[in-house]
């Protein structure tokens, strides 16, 4: 029990440090990590203030509110803006997609031979399509499918 009691003592007696990395992270260890810009002992009852970390590298000073507010709206912003972007890209992504189907959909009623008939402006009347109709109607499909399916 004499030798739990010393352990327990001497683990309770070890010197404690309150270390903040560059992201103004805290953290408590027995020794502060590399990096660390701000380093502070922290004793039972007390506390005190360790000059530098060991790199030899000062504390930066705290940022004003304002500084802060202004960084935020930024972070914000951009973060609004990159989502708008993303989103319009996805839309265009998605009537390239919905164009692509369509136009193959088209060509394969063409080059199946389906019946395909046209309405005369003049007269109002359906006109079926002759082979020279369906194979300039099947060339301008193929356009399509090649501007949109890419």
């Amino acid at each position: 029990m004499l030798i739990a009691a010393v352990l327990a003592a001497n683990i309770a007696a070890a010197q404690v440090y309150e270390c903040t990395n560059a992201r103004g992270v805290k953290e408590f260890a027995r020794f502060c990590p590399p990096g660390t810009v701000q380093q502070r002992q922290v004793t039972k009852g007390s506390e005190s203030a360790v000059a530098d970390p060991p790199g030899g590298a000062s504390a930066p000073a705290p940022k004003s509110i304002e500084a802060q507010d202004v960084e935020f709206r930024k972070r914000v912003l951009e973060r609004q803006e990159a989502e708008t972007k993303a989103a319009q890209e996805k839309e265009k992504a998605d009537e390239f997609e919905r164009n692509c189907i369509e136009a193959r959909a088209q060509l394969k009623a063409v080059e199946d031979g389906m019946r395909m008939e046209r309405i005369d402006p003049a007269t109002g009347e359906r006109i079926q399509f002759g082979d020279r109709e369906r194979a300039e109607e099947a060339d301008r499909q193929r356009r399509a499918v090649a501007q949109w399916c890419k």
